[in-house]
């Protein structure tokens, strides 16, 4: 005889409240093909899919994967549990196991539910991804406006992720404790926004490429070594002692102006100083 209550919950799931934020949410049983996962994930891991497969074949398939539906009601979007899923694909299973959160959850829980500890080019990436569809979704709301922040975390995040996006050399970690300093959430609505954050990636490349022509000199005269990056930006860098916030432009022109003067001598940054 059939499960009837299984295959109710397939069809339309029961709705239950999440009991930390009593945040309703619904758990169904959903078919692979109406599932896929959301573009914001990084790549998946063959090891880990076959690991999951692993247990899955041992245990059953026990966690369920979070999704959130798709405009219109196509479909549905993973936001957390590529590995499961796709270790259910490669084992043949026609339907898994699924929590349907509503769409403000999705951005929180792809910047702070990761199954191993981001990169900053990938908080970088994702980052930037979840702000260009609130570019296209909320156009007039302003950047610093707390449903901004709460999705990307970090607004130096989007700048690394426009500066990545245009340079896949660029060394973002090495920025990141100038940017912490000069470049918050603006006070201007999105639209307006992200052409202010795309000129600024573009002077972050700009640095990069600075301090790569400085490292290339350093070889040159023989006192290249592993760290010479990272010796380059903390001489130049204009924010060394600083404190509070301060202007991104004025500190870019002073870093880069730091940075253009060490072509000639870059010697000055084995001394140390600056």
């Amino acid at each position: 005889m059939p499960d009837r209550s299984a295959q109710s919950v397939s069809e339309a799931g029961f709705a239950f409240k999440e009991p930390s934020t009593r945040r309703n949410l619904t758990f169904a049983v959903l078919p692979t093909a109406k599932l896929d996962v959301i573009s914001h994930q990084r790549k998946a891991s063959d090891a880990h899919v076959k690991r999951v497969m692993d247990s899955v074949n041992r245990v059953g398939f026990l966690a369920p994967v979070v999704v959130v539906e798709r405009d219109g009601g196509a479909g549905y979007l993973i936001i957390d549990g590529q590995h499961r899923f796709l270790a259910a694909k490669e084992l043949g299973l026609r339907r898994i196991p699924a929590v349907i959160a509503p769409p403000d959850v999705a951005r929180r829980m792809l910047t702070l539910n990761v199954e191993k500890e981001p990169n900053i080019r990938e908080r970088s990436a994702v980052a930037l991804s979840i702000y260009r569809e609130l570019v296209a979704a909320e156009p007039d709301m302003h950047e610093d406006d707390p449903e901004v922040a709460d999705a990307v975390q970090q607004a130096h995040y989007v700048t690394l992720g426009l500066g990545y996006a245009a340079s896949g050399r660029l060394a973002g970690s090495q920025f990141e404790s100038i940017l912490r300093k000069c470049d918050g959430f603006m006070d201007a609505p999105l639209a307006e926004s992200l052409p202010v954050r795309e000129a600024r990636a573009g002077r972050v490349v700009e640095a990069h490429r600075l301090v790569r022509a400085v490292s290339d000199k350093l070889k040159e005269i023989g006192a290249w070594h592993e760290f010479a990056g990272a010796q380059i930006i903390s001489y130049a860098n204009p924010l060394k002692r600083a404190r509070k916030q301060h202007s991104f432009d004025q500190t870019f022109d002073k870093l880069i102006a730091k940075l253009e003067s060490l072509g000639d001598h870059p010697e000055k940054v084995l001394r140390g100083g600056g």
